[in-house]
């Protein structure tokens, strides 16, 4: 009897506990997610502690796990406390929406908090299929010496639909231990990955103020499962901007955009890309596109990719239509300022100074031969500096299909004006050549005399430190400049030449050459 009375006051007494512990953690799930988001939840790594709700900068989390698994809501904030390290990844869940979307960010004073994947995750931060997020100021490394699929932040959306605003921005992501090879499990791997499925659309992605370094093997890239359907005028990723970051020592390439539709891609400061051994990455260039639609790429500082496989500082490659490369500032690129790919075509090129590029390329702009159509465009108002002792041509290759208008060819090493191919090469008309032999060159209106540029051979870094590439006052080239335009007519498919020169300068009169009105 009494053993029946005792079992039956244990059973009583579980019941009452295990409700009121059912009650407990119910309240505590609804405290920890409120309904409405436009909540903040801290995370602490040396002061937090995981039995805190984690929404006050005085009851923060201790670890990445009660981040992991909570679904966000629209306005809802995940902070991570400055100077705080952790090993571990973040899986990111749940999407916010317009006007109100989700951020990843830190708080307080000190080095940005560190995510470190140290070769155990393949992803530090993974966004996968969810939108509007935004992600700042955060370090993030993946460090290991096995290479691996691995990416700093991944953004994946493949499950049919649009998805929709990933900002990042002020993040510094290095050290990334992914894949060397040429083929698509290496191009997939490096600094900050957005892909798509083959019914995807991806809209308004923003990549800005970032420093992306020691990167294995693309610094940024687009990408999408199948392309199929990603044919010219269907390009499904669009308001793409990737703008003053500083991307440097990528093993590959800096920056490869995939499948857009008028991405912009500019002042960017990218620099010794393509670093690795090319027996392990192959070919790679800094800047650069294929599958797009109008790309844009203006206000860049390339400097020191290395290589003579590519090398270049940009790429119109495979099926970039109309891509434009204007305003940028090239120098000391072993494989030479551009490549124009194959099937690329009506590419429009101006206003860009490129100096000392294509020593180990030998070839400025470079039209592979292999490749059937010739890639094609337009290169006009450009100034093209070749220094001592450096020997590269200036357009590899080339077919008539490639036409260059008022640049300048200043020449104080040994190379050559063209490659032919097959007896043909591109059409030139009203340029400038220092230091050439024209006479196997068929050229209208060409200008032979000294151009007097400022002081050619002078290279500082900063886009902006670039006046010495001037003309002098008393240049024979004044006023020389033809209306490519005008030549060109319908072909020219830009609304004009150009409204501004390379220094900002107003343009009145395109009667101009090289890079800058005056």
């Amino acid at each position: 009897m009494r053993n029946s009375l005792t079992l039956s006051y244990l059973l009583l007494f579980n019941l009452f506990v295990g409700a009121a512990c059912s009650k407990t953690a119910k309240q505590q799930i609804v405290e920890e997610l409120p309904a409405n988001g436009n909540t903040n939840y801290y995370v602490d790594a040396i002061n937090g502690d995981d039995k805190n709700n984690g929404r006050s900068k005085n009851t923060p989390w201790k670890t990445l796990y009660n981040v992991n698994i909570r679904t966000y809501k629209p306005g809802d904030s995940i902070l991570l406390k400055s100077g705080s390290t952790w090993e571990s990844r973040l899986v990111l869940k749940g999407s916010g929406k317009e006007g109100s979307p989700i951020v990843l960010s830190s708080y307080g004073e000190g080095a940005k908090p560190h995510i470190m994947g140290n070769g155990k995750v393949n992803q530090v931060i993974l966004l996968d299929n969810v939108d509007f997020w935004k992600i700042n100021n955060i370090e993030i490394s993946n460090k290991t010496t096995v290479i691996g699929n691995r990416t700093g932040i991944l953004i994946q959306a493949l499950q049919p639909g649009e998805k929709k605003h990933f900002h990042i921005t002020n993040n510094y992501i290095h050290d990334i231990m992914g894949d060397y090879s040429f083929e698509m499990k290496g191009k997939n791997t490096g600094g900050i990955g957005i892909i798509g499925g083959p019914d995807t659309k991806i809209d308004n992605i923003l990549i800005e103020n970032n420093e992306i370094g020691n990167i294995n093997r693309v610094g940024i890239f687009t990408n999408l499962t199948d392309a199929k359907k990603a044919t010219r005028g269907n390009r499904p990723i669009t308001n793409l901007i990737i703008r003053n970051n500083k991307i440097h020592h990528c093993a590959g390439d800096g920056v490869i955009v995939r499948y857009a539709y008028r991405p912009v891609i500019s002042h960017n400061i990218a620099y010794e890309n393509h670093n690795a051994p090319e027996n392990l990455v192959d070919h790679g260039v800094a800047l650069w596109c294929r599958s797009t639609d109008e790309a844009l790429f203006e206000y860049n500082e390339v400097y020191n990719t290395r290589g003579s496989m590519d090398g270049q500082a940009f790429d119109a490659d495979l099926d970039s239509y109309r891509t434009i490369v204007q305003y940028n500032y090239s120098y000391h690129n072993e494989g030479g300022f551009m490549l124009v790919y194959g099937s690329s075509s009506e590419a429009i090129v101006r206003y860009n100074i490129s100096v000392n590029d294509g020593k180990k390329g030998n070839h400025i702009f470079d039209f592979p031969v292999w490749t059937n159509p010739r890639g094609s465009g337009i290169f006009h108002n450009n100034t093209i500096i070749l220094a001592e002792g450096s020997s590269p041509v200036i357009a590899d290759e080339a077919l008539e299909t490639a036409r260059f208008y008022n640049n300048i060819f200043y020449n104080a090493g040994s190379g050559k004006l063209v490659v032919k191919s097959g007896g043909r090469t591109a059409l030139f008309n009203n340029n400038a050549y220092w230091g050439y032999h024209i006479a196997d060159l068929t050229e209208t209106n060409p200008t032979t005399t000294n151009p007097m540029i400022i002081a050619p051979l002078t290279i500082n870094a900063g886009i902006n430190n670039t006046n010495n590439f001037k003309l002098d006052g008393n240049s024979p080239l004044i006023n020389k400049g033809v209306g490519v335009k005008n030549i060109e007519q319908q072909n020219y498919w830009l609304p004009d030449e150009g409204l501004k020169d390379f220094a900002g300068k107003t343009i009145v009169n395109y009667n101009f050459m090289g890079a800058f009105a005056d």
